[in-house]
Formats: C-alpha cells, sequence, structure tokens
C-alpha cells in the first residue's frame, strides 16, 4: 500500500537477536535501522525516520527517557512501545501511538506498524479536508453561484471531492474494523456540524440583509 512506500522504522531494542528479528519482519515493506542503546538512538533519530519501535527497559538511557526527548524534540515520527514491561496507568500520559508487549508475533508487529502509518495519513488528510472545506464555505458564502465560475473555485471543489474519496479509502485499508468505525463516525459528525455552520452562517447573513432593507 502507498502509505508504506519509503517508511524508515528505528528500531531500539537492546537484545541484538530481538532487534535483528523485527529488522527481518519489517523488510520487505520499510527500511529498517537498529540502535541498541537509547545513546544510539539519539544519533540515528533525524528527519528520515518515520517510525520509532521502542524498548522500555534498556541499560543507560531508559525508553522512557528517550521518549521524553522524542516528545520535547516535536519530532514527526511516531512511536509504538514494544516492550516487556505490562501495560499500566502510566501510559495514559505517555506521548506514543502503540503498545505492545513482548512476545510479539510478526503479524501483530505489522499490524501495529500499518495501522499507526495509516491514522497518520488519516489524519493529514482530514487536516486538508477542514481547511479546503473551510475556504469554500466561505466563497459560498461569499458570492452568488453564478459568481463562483473561476477556475481556481472549481480546482477547490475538485479537490475536496478528491479529499472526501482519499479518506473513505483509507478508512476502509484500516486493520481493524472497529477503529475504523469510529474514525468514521467521529468523520461524519464533523462534517453535519460542519453543514450546520455553514448553514447558520447563511441565515445569519440573509436576516442580515433583510435587516438592512428594512
Amino acid at each position: 500500500m502507498d502509505t508504506d512506500s519509503e517508511k524508515t522504522i528505528l528500531i531500539v531494542e537492546d537484545e541484538e537477536s530481538l532487534a535483528a528479528l523485527h529488522a527481518h519482519h519489517l523488510q520487505d515493506d520499510y527500511e529498517a535501522r537498529v540502535a541498541f542503546t537509547g545513546g544510539e538512538a539519539l544519533v540515528e533519530l533525524t528527519s528520515e525516520i518515520d517510525l520509532v519501535l521502542l524498548d522500555r527497559r534498556m541499560p543507560g538511557m531508559s525508553g522512557d527517557e528517550l521518549l521524553e526527548h522524542i516528545d520535547d524534540w516535536e519530532s514527526d515520527c511516531q512511536v509504538i512501545m514494544v516492550t516487556a514491561v505490562d501495560p499500566d496507568m502510566d501510559i495514559i500520559d505517555m506521548p506514543c501511538e502503540g503498545y505492545l508487549t513482548k512476545p510479539v508475533s510478526k503479524e501483530d508487529l505489522l499490524t501495529a506498524v500499518e495501522q499507526a502509518f495509516l491514522i497518520d495519513k488519516y489524519e493529514n488528510l482530514v487536516m486538508e479536508y477542514y481547511e479546503t472545506r473551510k475556504k469554500y464555505a466561505t466563497l459560498s458564502a461569499e458570492f452568488a453561484p453564478g459568481e463562483l465560475d473561476d477556475e481556481r473555485f472549481e480546482e477547490l471543489e475538485t479537490r475536496l471531492e478528491e479529499l472526501e474519496t482519499e479518506i473513505g479509502d483509507t478508512l476502509d485499508e484500516f486493520p481493524d474494523g472497529d477503529l475504523s468505525e469510529a474514525f468514521r463516525g467521529i468523520h461524519q459528525t464533523d462534517d453535519g456540524e460542519a453543514d450546520d455552520t455553514a448553514e447558520g452562517a447563511d441565515a445569519s447573513d440573509t436576516v442580515e440583509d433583510e435587516a438592512a432593507d428594512d
């Protein structure tokens, strides 16, 4: 799938055999890099890294400490914890996109990685969608239909339709059907609220125009 293309994953794991196994599982779909300590990971954490698979228990700098560094840098990379530490309430405050408890199967690892990338793609599409929709609603409220015969507005309208399709297609790719439906429900709810806002703005303009005529 296209979300996999040229994605680079950094595996931060002090057990060399396990790091090699994870890299082997990923190599068909991603570029996998390995760091055996938190210090090595700091060197490897460049803008080329799209996702980090991070162990929590490591000698020297722990995975939790490294996660704080990543968060402080406001890095665009995503993080999935892959650890023998059972999840507790502390994970609520952890800035990570997933939490896998060892031992982790190849299927579970690939599913978690795929889902993390799809969520990132979905969020970017939704952000562009609402920015585009806001511009579309603003112009539609400002001009009469006959005044919108403009190539730039038509391109805006076309892009809005493309984004709606791309968002739907991305949700269809989600390996977790329940999560896909949850996102779909949120998107549809926000869509309805946006429509209500636009209609409210149109109604307000109409009232103001009538008041001005009186």
